[in-house]
């Protein structure tokens, strides 16, 4: 009687186990994988910003990974630089905005 109990609260555990794991896999978000674009150079990345800056260029920037990202993302809006020289890229339709780091830039695209 005892071993079917425990045989009964074991497979009730690995039920429950299988059941948790299937709708965290099913519920997750799917992850999107930016296209990865060649890295630019320097000289060519700096040129391209400063040029995005002067003209108001509305942009997409593909960063490299940070500690969080596992692939390289997109980001989208119009440079602008901060009083203490810190670059920064504002998406008013999203209302967002990125601290650029500059080191972290893989591509500059205007769009």
């Amino acid at each position: 009687m005892q071993n079917q109990q425990s045989n009964l609260k074991l497979i009730s555990k690995n039920l429950h186990a299988s059941y948790r794991q299937f709708m965290d896999d099913f519920t997750a978000a799917p992850t999107i994988v930016a296209p990865l674009l060649p890295a630019m150079p320097a000289f060519q990345r700096d040129l391209f910003l400063k040029q995005a800056h002067d003209q108001q260029y509305h942009v997409m920037l593909q960063m490299q990974p940070q500690l969080t990202e596992a692939h390289p993302y997109n980001i989208h809006g119009v440079l602008k630089y901060l009083a203490n020289g810190q670059l920064v890229l504002v998406n008013h339709q999203l209302h967002l905005t990125h601290l650029v780091n500059l080191a972290a830039v893989r591509y500059v695209k205007r769009v």
